[in-house]
């Protein structure tokens, strides 16, 4: 009662009475927290109608329908493209492949002109083993140009943990060489790098971006990166090495008045 806008604390009250075997009396308080939690809570609504889903998906009676069904009443009271996204991603966790891909076909219809959902979808088919291209270049044709950068750069990252990395890899090549410059895209591609853990890959790319003829500004964060990287692998040798090649950058036109790192 002290708490009554906390999905959290109506979220552990119906796990208490579930762990009792009153599934109808957990309904009920889910249905007590959406009357009760105050309708500018949006996100601790939504936590209650994802844990509702979570129940009916476990005891409804069949669960699919009665989780379609609570999703359709869900539909009348949520932003709907999260709460796609929170279905699908239940969808996700429970293994429910053929649901999840038929919840996302319609997503991706539903919200063509947004990049969250298009990098679910793609997420979910590699996750699955599954190749990727064609959700790339069906998003690619559906999303505006101004989320172009941002689609294949996180897109690349997907590729990079769950996929072929070696697509990752061209995806950010690409990118690259229209925007060489973005500091953001070499940092995206550094840590994909540094994660999969090959020393010489890794210390390729930092020589690349290092070598660039950027503002002091953005020089300073490559290096700084560089060193925070050979410091964390041990290689005093190459820490002392980005060392002078930094010092040589200051020294130089290009890093006048740059302060040292």
């Amino acid at each position: 009662r002290s708490s009554p806008n906390s999905s959290f604390v109506w979220i552990k009250y119906m796990a208490f009475v579930l762990s009792l075997a009153d599934v109808q009396k957990a309904r009920s308080i889910a249905e007590r927290a959406l009357r009760t939690i105050n309708i500018r809570e949006e996100d601790e609504k939504m936590n209650i109608w994802v844990a509702y889903f979570n129940l009916e998906n476990e005891y409804g009676r069949p669960p699919e329908d009665a989780v379609k069904k609570l999703f359709q009443r869900a539909l009348q009271y949520c932003d709907p493209k999260k709460l796609h996204l929170l279905l699908q991603g239940m969808y996700e966790r429970t293994k429910q492949h053929m649901l999840a891909e038929e919840l996302l076909e319609k997503m991706v219809k539903k919200f063509k002109k947004s990049c969250k959902v298009w990098l679910c979808c793609l997420q979910c088919f590699l996750k699955q083993g599954k190749d990727g291209v064609t959700v790339v270049s069906r998003a690619l044709s559906s999303l505006p140009p101004n989320k172009r950068i941002k689609f294949i750069s996180q897109a690349a990252i997907q590729e990079f943990k769950y996929g072929v990395p070696d697509r990752g890899r061209s995806m950010l090549e690409g990118l690259l060489r229209e925007h060489p410059k973005r500091t953001d895209l070499w940092s995206i591609y550094l840590d994909q790098e540094i994660r999969l853990g090959d020393v010489e890959v890794t210390q390729a790319v930092f020589e690349r971006a290092t070598c660039l003829s950027l503002p002091p500004k953005k020089m300073k964060f490559l290096f700084k990166k560089y060193l925070e990287y050979e410091k964390s692998i041990g290689n005093e040798d190459m820490v002392e090495y980005v060392k002078r090649k930094a010092l040589e950058y200051v020294e130089g036109p290009a890093g006048f008045n740059m302060p040292f790192l």
